[in-house]
């Protein structure tokens, strides 16, 4: 097969998140496969065609998401006139492929479901508090509309609207599924599960389950709201009454948060003074920075308000920590089965709760590691999500 995925974001110019690192690891589980695959993303400064990491990509210069579904036509144009291509497949976030579907329909389109921008944006507003919410009402009203804060019309929604345009559909998690399926009144039977394939690094791997470290927790994400940043700030008070030594370890990019107009970083120091000692918040870090961190790691936090397929949660698992996890989302997947414990990301009592006994219990901590990385090699392996993969485009181009 040739398979082309178009995609705005993907490294390393625009390695912005969970898509970028999809599309990076499906596009070589597929050429490992014997198919033929070529990336259609964005950048910031540049165009140009380059084999990166072994797959031939093609950058078009664009400022944001909506410049890209126009700038990459042409290239796209260009491939498939001199090579054929036999599927093409992108997110529904952003309506990447929108143009170029429309332009060739013959060609099978499969969009992978990622988060739909409804959903980032219900979920970036979650602590808008009732009085925002009557005020974009009331104001609505002087203007002689009537406007409720949060309505979604996804009849108008360009990730809609393309996402219906597709011959396949798919989604890796069961929540995700369950959402759209709702939202978008489409049959449920027409979105396939298929997990992000995982490739663990060989560091990973040999991050040793039994460490020394017993006062470590880490969170990896951004810091902003749907990651569960807003009540890792409550646990911590109460967690430090008994374990004075602990310490708290948050990785991820700063944002914005909105409600209390302060950066997320600068909300952390003011609700957390006097806890200075018991958190450290490092920014952004690398891949090899980031395994740095969880190899001295006790227990690993992420108790996203929800949260799609993180494969921040399958990188802890690879490692072999201990796991906290939001039953919201994905996690509720991956986690299941013993590989971790699966909680509530808004009862704080419950994961002060839990967090406690993996704090003090040796034993416990280190059997959910191994069963973490046991299901991690067994589910999520690049022969398994491989073929999967490789049937639904297969059928689609069949159809």
């Amino acid at each position: 097969m040739r398979i082309a995925y178009l995609t705005y974001e993907y490294p390393p110019d625009i390695p912005q998140g969970g898509i970028a690192t999809y599309v990076q690891q499906a596009a070589q589980v597929m050429v490992k496969r014997g198919h033929e695959v070529e990336i259609f993303c964005a950048s910031g400064t540049r165009t140009i065609s380059e084999i990166y990491d072994g797959v031939l990509v093609h950058r078009s210069k664009s400022l944001n998401p909506s410049e890209y579904q126009f700038a990459c036509v042409s290239i796209f144009e260009e491939r498939h006139f001199k090579y054929p291509f036999d599927v093409i497949e992108c997110p529904e976030i952003h309506a990447n492929a929108l143009k170029i579907k429309e332009k060739y329909p013959e060609i099978p389109l499969s969009v992978k479901l990622h988060m739909p921008l409804f959903l980032q944006m219900r979920l970036y507003n979650y602590y808008t508090p009732l009085l925002s919410k009557l005020r974009f009402f009331l104001g609505g009203l002087k203007r002689g509309r009537i406007n409720i804060y949060g309505k979604y019309n996804y009849k108008t929604d360009p990730d809609y609207i393309m996402t219906m345009m597709a011959e396949g559909i798919s989604s890796p998690s069961l929540s995700l599924k369950n959402i759209l399926s709702k939202e978008w009144k489409i049959k449920s039977e027409k979105i396939d599960i298929i997990p992000y394939p995982f490739h663990p690094s060989k560091q990973s791997l040999i991050i040793p389950i039994e460490n020394k470290c017993e006062n470590k927790v880490t969170f990896v994400g951004k810091l902003n709201v749907h990651k569960g940043i807003v009540n890792i700030i409550k646990i911590i008070p109460i967690i430090v009454k008994d374990h004075p030594e602990v310490m708290f370890t948050l990785i991820g990019n700063d944002s914005f948060f909105g409600i209390k107009k302060i950066l997320m970083s600068n909300y952390i120091r003011v609700k957390l003074k006097g806890y200075e000692k018991n958190y450290e918040i490092k920014g952004a870090l690398s891949y090899d920075q980031i395994l740095k961190e969880l190899e001295d790691t006790t227990v690993c936090i992420f108790p996203s308000i929800w949260e799609n397929f993180p494969m921040v949660c399958l990188e802890a698992m690879s490692a072999g920590k201990a796991i906290i996890g939001s039953k919201n989302g994905g996690m509720n997947e991956m986690l299941s089965d013993g590989a971790g414990i699966i909680v509530d990301p808004l009862d704080v009592i419950k994961m002060v709760d839990e967090l406690k006994i993996l704090l003090t219990n040796k034993s416990l901590r280190y059997d959910y590691g191994k069963k973490a990385r046991a299901k991690l090699l067994k589910n999520y392996n690049e022969d398994v999500i491989g073929k999967m993969m490789e049937n639904s485009f297969e059928n689609l181009i069949r159809k």
